[in-house]
């Protein structure tokens, strides 16, 4: 399993954080809500007057399966969830990927497949990867059941979870043709690439209203998932760039 220190500052709807004052360890349940420290607002606390202090060891597939083969190895979640608590870890952010395969070029080329995604692969017709097409008005269970439960895995463990809506660094490095939103790979007629450049970043953008609406959609329903827990908070998006500031 590979692992790192997420130590990068990241936007998250409660503030800015990866933050703040240290625990010797977590306790057995996250007691939040997190929550602006009262006297010090560069914390966060969970309402018991103790600042906390968020961190943790990142790794990129702790949502979706990612690596390669097809369909990707399961990741152990288990077994990260025992390394963060040997280590008095107490925050992770669950990555999400928008594409659903990718390869980095000439240095890199093994594909990489990602598994489960937010949306229906039902069809009808092929998308680019020869699996049934998304249907962009329907959600996939099973992603939102294995986000439910790895939150509610993480907060009996005193872990707070930044769920991850978007993921923008895959904008400037991966295919846009494995994106749900590329038209060859929808049964609904959408194309986030109103440009014609390759890369999709108007995804990121308020320029196609028609998007914005499933994103829209997509966040209430993560929303709905795991929002009446007291270990979330939420990361809008992974490196997003400037274009992406109003959106």
């Amino acid at each position: 399993m590979r692992t790192r220190f997420c130590l990068t500052p990241i936007i998250l709807l409660l503030g800015f954080g990866c933050s703040l004052q240290a625990q010797s360890q977590p306790s057995k349940t996250a007691a939040g809500p997190l929550r602006i420290h009262p006297t010090n607002p560069r914390y966060f606390t969970d309402g018991t007057g103790k600042a906390i202090y968020l961190t943790g060891s990142h790794t990129w597939n702790n949502l979706q399966d990612m690596g390669v083969g097809d369909p990707p190895p399961a990741f152990d979640f288990d077994a990260y969830l025992d390394f963060l608590e040997r280590h008095h870890h107490n925050f992770i952010r669950l990555w999400c990927w928008e594409q659903f395969a990718w390869e980095r070029g000439a240095r890199d080329t093994d594909k990489r497949t990602v598994a489960p995604l937010p949306w229906a692969r039902t069809g009808p017709g092929k998308a680019l990867d020869g699996k049934p097409k998304f249907d962009l008005s329907k959600f996939d269970p099973a992603y939102f059941k294995r986000l439910r439960a790895r939150v509610e895995a993480a907060g009996k463990r005193g872990i707070y979870v930044s769920v991850m809506l978007f993921e923008g660094w895959a904008h400037w490095h991966i295919a846009w043709n494995s994106h749900p939103f590329h038209q060859t790979n929808n049964v609904n007629g959408i194309e986030g690439d109103a440009n014609g450049d390759g890369r999709g970043d108007e995804t990121h953008m308020l320029k196609i209203p028609a998007v914005t609406r499933l994103q829209e959609a997509y966040v209430r329903q993560v929303i709905d998932t795991v929002g009446d827990l007291d270990n979330v908070l939420y990361e809008i998006a992974n490196e997003s760039g400037t274009y992406s500031t109003e959106w």
